[in-house]
């Protein structure tokens, strides 16, 4: 019964503030909740399976701070694909919170033309 207390307090929704896209990289930003004790970004390529595909990265709130936004790094990524990443709340015995909402997001594409430049004739 505890534990599920634990992970039910943890289902709390992270507010992503800010979010990145790149053709290998997505970074989001999100402000941590005090009574949290850490986070797990989670990502794969849509429509893999969280449970066998996903990848993760585990953020401390002590290591910034509960007043300090927390900036995390999906990396390792393919150009041009279609990827899904959500946060997850753990407590200090490493009980997970419910996933936070899925978000739908696609790397930029690798391009092969050249970027505009200056020419004086």
């Amino acid at each position: 019964k505890m534990s599920q207390l634990i992970i039910h307090a943890l289902s709390i929704h992270v507010s992503i503030i800010h979010r990145v896209f790149l053709q290998t990289e997505i970074t989001v930003d999100f402000m941590p909740t005090a009574a949290v004790h850490s986070y797990e970004l989670e990502w794969k390529q849509y429509p893999q399976s969280w449970a066998s595909d996903a990848q993760r990265c585990i953020f401390k709130t002590s290591d910034v701070g509960a007043t300090k936004k927390i900036r995390a790094n999906a990396t390792e990524l393919d150009p041009g694909m279609t990827y899904t990443i959500r946060v997850v709340c753990k407590d200090g015995s490493g009980n997970r919170g419910k996933p936070g909402p899925d978000l739908i997001i696609d790397t930029e594409a690798v391009s092969c033309t050249p970027k505009p430049s200056c020419i004086i004739l």
